[in-house]
């Protein structure tokens, strides 16, 4: 209100300038003597209308120029808040679905979507290993199946103290645990030396317990899945619901909740196949070959079944 009679003033004061101006023109052409004659008094009335109607119309003008130039701005914040408030609702209605689609995991999930809340959705930048773990634990905690790939040797479990992860899956009963480890050709070496460590082999056996392991090569994994790609990074999967993968390089995690006609999906329920006919290239670590490995056989139990389809 008080931006409104401020405005007003103005338009009225350079209405007055434009009168007076105009007014001071009209004297100095009639000269001082003709100019306060009775005859020039229309002449003196004319010049003070026209005079403050050239003012009230210059100031007008101005006004609504500036006036134009603000509802501009507005529209443009407007709109900058509405595709704001646009997006904001989307990523609720995203994070609500998944929610709902998954009200096991909703725990794990729920630390997972306000995680990501200051990035982009979905995927959580700067996570180090022990934060991964620490995901990967509160899904186990609400899981009934679990199915992973690893992209690393198993000595990366115990340089990246990943035995509490794995212990944390060895305490929780499951209807299956299944982990496929695929190895690109820069680590074939030391695979191969992990395979026959006892230390190492005893380490893995001892933290992860009853869990199915297999293990391929990467190019064998590209001949059994010519239509797939790799997966570029370790992840685990819930119940065939509950997607985490991690960049370890790029420090990103990643997570999503997966429909039947996922990729990774599919990629497991074929290894199961792979893994009733026998197929060569699908290897599976055996505990036997480790004295602690050989206990866990002694001791399997029944959420070491084959994970239903």
């Amino acid at each position: 209100m008080l931006d409104r009679e401020f405005k007003v003033a103005r338009l009225a004061l350079v209405s007055f300038i434009g009168a007076m101006i105009l007014e001071i023109v009209l004297i100095f052409a009639l000269g001082l003597r003709e100019a306060f004659t009775i005859r020039q008094i229309p002449a003196h009335l004319a010049a003070l209308v026209v005079g403050a109607l050239a003012g009230w119309l210059f100031e007008l003008f101005r006004e609504i120029t500036s006036t134009t130039a603000e509802t501009l701005r507005v529209a443009q914040q407007m709109q900058t808040n509405f595709e704001a408030f646009t997006a904001k609702i989307t990523y609720q209605d995203k994070a609500f679905d998944m929610l709902m689609a998954c009200p096991r995991h909703n725990d794990a999930l729920s630390q997972l979507i306000k995680a990501s809340v200051s990035d982009n959705y979905r995927r959580i930048p700067l996570v180090g290993v022990p934060d991964y773990f620490n995901f990967l634990k509160r899904a186990i905690a609400h899981s009934d199946g679990y199915e992973g790939i690893q992209r690393k040797p198993l000595t990366w479990f115990k340089e990246t103290g990943g035995g509490g992860y794995l212990g944390e899956l060895k305490e929780r009963k499951m209807k299956y645990k299944t982990r496929l480890f695929i190895i690109d050709e820069t680590d074939r070496v030391q695979w191969e030396a992990d395979l026959i460590n006892d230390e190492c082999l005893n380490y893995y056996w001892q933290h992860t317990g009853i869990v199915v392991t297999y293990w391929m090569y990467t190019e064998d994994f590209l001949a059994m899945f010519p239509s797939l790609r790799t997966p570029p990074e370790d992840l685990a999967l819930y119940d065939r619901q509950l997607l985490i993968s991690y960049d370890e390089s790029a420090r990103l995690l990643s997570f999503d909740v997966l429909g039947g006609d996922s990729d990774i999906i599919r990629i497991f329920r074929t290894i199961d196949q792979l893994a009733r006919n026998r197929i060569p290239v699908l290897h599976e670590l055996s505990a036997r070959k480790s004295s602690v490995g050989r206990r866990v056989l002694e001791g399997r139990q029944s959420d070491a079944a084959p994970p239903q389809s």
